[in-house]
């Protein structure tokens, strides 16, 4: 039942409400038990984690934190056998430890581990240890965000007062010290449990975290570490459950080369950081999640620290259930507040492999802190990594807050979206005008709790479609669209629209085909309107067809990658295609004609070019349509698509399938398209909810249901004339 379960939620697209209750409620803090020990492990657990040690499953684990000279892995041992002698050495080197400590961000600090050896050791600790211990707990504690006592208005949405020092500190320190001193556990849970909890259940239903590709393990790492924390007192669930299917980001964003996509700042580029393997341990035995479990024992990531191993002894239980993760359906939408799909052809993995990833990504809040100002963009992936998100985190003399990082990291020219440019615009926190999306006004990328996230200075854009099929779980299309007009600074634009199509073809040597369609209207025609594609290596460009080849060496491995991209740009009709990049022109910015440079080796793909689609009259209105197919570098290139433009339709057909949407965003009531060619597919997108007609050239008429998630119709098998007709909500 379990194994179902698990399978059925990632069917299950949770949506967030627009409208979101803040509670100002004082919160109810948990009863602590009044015997040790008590952070993350009760005696009733001791037996059956003692049973598992000498079980196949854990004996080498057990047998590698024996041999680890560790305050926590002493204290463990201790909890174990009861060993005085071992106990009395966790105590001595956790307190000196402690003692040197000032730097408690991170799980591995001596805060953390020095709550573990006070509770675990607790028989053990003289009076005046006890002292040394607290005295030592509150000072360090004092010397971070929130502080202490933990300030009740402390930042509880992003930066580095979410991570340890409040849910790996002062949580479980102020629970292990409870007896002699209530106030740090009190004053914590109170800021924990009136912020902390209701922001992240504000977006654990999203399946996704904010901080991206890399920071999603820095910081749900201390989340799951809380839960268990709570859990182990009888506190139950502190968070939604839906917390289960946050790490499945970083599964669906896996690439075959074992990196990841890129979201935000990405400072693990190699994508091996044991940090995600943690996540995955602690929420994989959570939620005794099968495929969570799979990844938890994979050789993606790096060798699991003591310290993990210490967790999987406390957390997991024996002989739990893993599932591949071929089983996985290939598309996932990510629902409010992140607003993202990504889609794949498969789950092979290998350098060489020919399965093929897209992410798209509306995107509805800016929470700020590590989260770019990319709000209607993608990337693509086949064989290779071929439109990228660019730029670098932490490159060469380029820390959090460099020049790099906020005039170009972090601006919407790093990515895949749209700019329109306003010559007079001034930009919030002194970065320079690309062209792309606001900063917050109040000129702050830390948003400190829900209600100030959820003001409409952070609310960048919703998504106003999606779906996937027809099959969900070997998807033909996967369908995202969005309104991001609250993205750009209203003095320049009306609307910004951004509808993507990802088609999987079901060909290895041209897996994938992704459709981008752009509605544009300017406050100003003079305003340049530019659609952007980021690559690594120099693009070649004839007319309006571009071509990307990523064909260089892997980054670790002796293998070439081997992946193409052909852009074919449809609309507008008359265009500038221009090509920006290559040495001393990188991180260009034309508005200040500068560059921004950054470097960083290995497997950073920092890009260097990127690809300008402008009209070539200016206008107050603009659609912007391309059609992307991902190919075999040795693939034979050929045109792929047929514009197809009508009075209210404007789509692309490809050879299979055509699609089509609403030339002016209104919700279609009636269509007709005259399909070229023989029997194809047909995704009708835009139109009203409701019960629809659709008659094909035989004659053959059929009723369907479109439904105001998706407001797509496909048909299959149609050819000739094709009538689409309203019929009633």
């Amino acid at each position: 039942m379990k194994r179902l379960s698990a399978a059925l939620g990632l069917l299950i697209f949770a949506l967030v409400p627009d409208v979101w209750a803040v509670s100002d409620v004082s919160p109810d803090i948990p009863e602590v038990p009044a015997v040790h020990p008590r952070v993350y492990v009760r005696p009733a657990d001791i037996p059956a984690i003692r049973a598992k040690l000498e079980m196949p499953e854990f004996k080498k684990d057990w047998a590698a934190v024996r041999r680890d000279r560790r305050p926590l892995s002493k204290a463990f041992i201790y909890l174990m056998t009861g060993n005085q002698k071992v106990g009395r050495m966790a105590i001595e080197s956790g307190l000196s430890t402690l003692k040197r400590c000032t730097d408690a961000r991170t799980p591995d600090n001596a805060m953390h581990w020095g709550a573990c050896v006070y509770d675990w050791c607790y028989p053990l600790l003289s009076t005046g240890q006890k002292r040394e211990f607290i005295r030592e707990f509150q000072r360090i504690a004092a010397s971070h965000s929130p502080g202490y006592p933990a300030n009740p208005d402390g930042h509880a949405v992003v930066g580095h007062g979410t991570e340890a020092w409040l849910l790996t500190d002062q949580l479980p320190a102020g629970l292990a010290i409870y007896d002699e001193s209530e106030e740090m556990f009190e004053a914590a849970s109170r800021l924990f449990f009136s912020k902390f909890v209701e922001v992240r259940n504000f977006f654990y239903p999203s399946h996704m975290h904010h901080q991206g590709d890399s920071y999603i393990g820095t910081r749900l790492q201390h989340d799951l570490l809380v839960s268990w924390l709570f859990r182990r007192i009888n506190a139950g669930d502190v968070f939604t459950r839906e917390q289960q299917y946050i790490p499945y980001q970083l599964i669906y964003n896996l690439r075959p080369d074992g990196q990841q996509m890129r979201s935000g700042d990405t400072y693990d580029t190699s994508g091996r950081s044991n940090s995600k393997r943690r996540v995955m341990t602690l929420a994989g035995a959570y939620y005794e999640d099968p495929y969570l479990l799979t990844m938890a024992d994979s050789d993606i990531y790096s060798r699991a620290s003591y310290y993990d191993l210490v967790f999987k002894l406390l957390f997991r239980k024996p002989e739990l259930v893993k599932r591949p993760l071929e089983e996985l359906p290939l598309s996932k939408y990510f629902a409010a507040p992140m607003g993202e799909m990504i889609t794949r052809t498969g789950w092979k993995m290998g350098v060489d492999r020919p399965d093929a990833i897209v992410h798209m990504r509306i995107g509805e809040y800016f929470f700020g802190n590590h989260q770019r100002k990319d709000f209607g963009t993608f990337q693509i992936y086949h064989r290779g990594p071929l439109a990228i998100a660019s730029g670098l985190y932490q490159g060469k003399d380029q820390p959090y807050g460099s020049a790099h990082w906020l005039n170009y990291h972090h601006q919407t020219i790093a990515h895949n979206g749209l700019l329109i440019y306003d010559p007079a615009e001034k930009m919030a926190k002194g970065s320079v005008n690309d062209g792309g999306q606001r900063w917050p006004s109040r000129g702050a990328d830390h948003p400190k709790n829900l209600s100030v996230l959820l003001g409409e200075d952070y609310r960048m854009g919703h998504v106003t479609a999606y779906a996937i099929g027809p099959n969900p779980a070997t998807p033909v299309y996967s369908y995202i669209a969005g309104d991001i007009t609250k993205a750009y600074a209203a003095s320049k634009v009306e609307k910004v629209n951004r509808s993507m199509v990802a088609v999987n073809t079901g060909d290895p040597v041209r897996p994938c085909t992704v459709i981008i369609f752009d509605r544009v209207i300017s406050t100003d025609a003079s305003f340049k309107k530019t659609w952007l594609l980021h690559c690594i290596q120099e693009p070649q460009i004839d007319g309006a067809t571009s071509l990307v080849i990523r064909n260089g060496k892997h980054y670790h491995r002796d293998v070439r990658y081997g992946g193409k991209l052909s852009v074919e740009t449809l609309l507008p009709k008359e265009t500038i295609v221009t090509k920006v990049g290559g040495p001393g022109r990188e991180f260009w910015i034309e508005s200040v004609k500068r560059n921004y440079p950054t470097t960083k080796g290995g497997a950073a793909e920092a890009g260097a070019w990127r690809i300008e689609v402008s009209p070539k009259v200016p206008n107050l209105s603009d659609m912007f349509l391309h059609v992307l197919t991902a190919m075999d570098a040795e693939a034979s290139v050929e045109t792929n698509a047929g514009l197809l433009s009508q009075a209210n339709l404007v789509g692309a057909s490809l050879r299979k399938v055509t699609i089509f949407f609403s030339r002016d965003g209104k919700l279609l009531e009636t269509a007709k398209i005259n399909l070229d060619g023989p029997e194809k597919a047909v995704l009708a997108c835009d139109l009203r909810p409701g019960l629809w007609s659709t008659k094909k050239a035989s004659g053959e008429v059929t009723r369907i249901q479109v439904n105001s998630q998706a407001k797509t119709l496909f048909l299959e098998g149609a050819e000739g004339l094709i009538h689409l007709e309203y019929l009633h909500p």
